[in-house]
C-alpha cells in the first residue's frame, strides 16, 4: 500500500508542472504584456503594413496567453515585424501559354526584443496561398486581394505559434 502510495504521490507531484509545447503561458523571456509596433512594408504593395499589425493584434488578442499593450512603455517586450517581400508569380500555365495558377507569398522578418531593447527571438517566416487565374483581368485581381489578406492572416498565426513554441 506504502508503494502505490508513493507512486501516486510522485505523478501528482511530477505531473503538475507537466506543459504541452506550445502552451505556455508568456513569451520566450517571460513577457506577458507586448507591444506589437508598427509594421515597416519594405515592397512595393500598399498596406501590407497596416493589414499585417491589425492581423498581429487580433491574433494576440483572441490568444489571450499575453497582454497586447497600447503602450510600449507599459509592455515587456515589443514584436517588430519587416515585411521584406511580396510577391505574385505564375506557378502553371495553360495549354495557350497563359497562366493558370498563381502563387502569392510573403516574407517577414520578426524581432522580439524584452524590455531593455534585447533581442530574445530574430525570425524569418512566409506564408503563401495558391489561386486560380479568373476570367478577365478584374476578377484575376479581386482573388489576387481576397488571397493576400488570407496569407497576411496565415502569417500572424504563424508569427504567434514561432513566439509561443519557439523552435
Amino acid at each position: 500500500m506504502k508503494k502505490v502510495a508513493l507512486v501516486l504521490l510522485f505523478f501528482v507531484l511530477y505531473g503538475c508542472s507537466y506543459n504541452f509545447v506550445g502552451q505556455s503561458n508568456s513569451l520566450p523571456g517571460g513577457i506577458k504584456r507586448l507591444f506589437i509596433a508598427n509594421v515597416v512594408n519594405f515592397t512595393t504593395e500598399p498596406n501590407l503594413q497596416v493589414y499585417l499589425k491589425k492581423d498581429l493584434i487580433n491574433t494576440f488578442d483572441l490568444d489571450r496567453r499575453v497582454i497586447v499593450a497600447n503602450d510600449e512603455n507599459q509592455a515587456d517586450g515589443v514584436l517588430e515585424v519587416e515585411v521584406t517581400n511580396y510577391s505574385v508569380s505564375p506557378i502553371s500555365y495553360s495549354s495557350s501559354g497563359f497562366a493558370s495558377r498563381y502563387r502569392c507569398a510573403v516574407l517577414v522578418k520578426l524581432k522580439l526584443l524584452n524590455s531593455e531593447g534585447k533581442i530574445i527571438e530574430n525570425k524569418t517566416l512566409e506564408s503563401y496561398q495558391d489561386f486560380n487565374a479568373q476570367n478577365g483581368v478584374d476578377a484575376t485581381e479581386k482573388a489576387r486581394e481576397s488571397v493576400s489578406e488570407n496569407v497576411l492572416k496565415d502569417l500572424s498565426l504563424k508569427i504567434r505559434d514561432a513566439l509561443f513554441v519557439n523552435f
